[in-house]
């Protein structure tokens, strides 16, 4: 008997890419983004990863995306979990989605 499988958000909890037990003082490597959530490209003429906010489709499951960041304070540019607003230079969509609060996720340089 196979043990029962938590859902959450219509997904199996094995689906999501849970936020890790340790806290993170700095920005997480690009590196380690790119093998855990898998950025899609947006274009595959322009080869780019960055949607513009109205590119965005109406529907889409915001555990997919991730906002890219100009906090204008170190000249590098950030990604963090979800939809925001402040700073946003952008939107990157992953196949493989975040789980657990959005803040409960480091950054990632990008």
């Amino acid at each position: 008997m196979q043990p029962r499988q938590k859902m959450m958000w219509g997904k199996t909890m094995t689906d999501l890419i849970m936020p890790p037990n340790k806290v993170f003082r700095r920005a997480r490597r690009w590196e380690t983004f790119e093998r855990l959530f898998n950025p899609m490209v947006r274009d595959e003429q322009s080869a780019t990863l960055i949607w513009e906010p109205w590119e965005v489709p109406k529907d889409a499951d915001y555990r997919h995306w991730w906002t890219v960041l100009d906090p204008m304070t170190s000249g590098q540019l950030y990604l963090a979990a979800g939809f925001h607003f402040v700073n946003r230079l952008g939107y990157v969509q992953c196949a493989n989605p975040w789980g657990g609060e959005w803040e409960d996720h480091p950054e990632y340089v990008y």
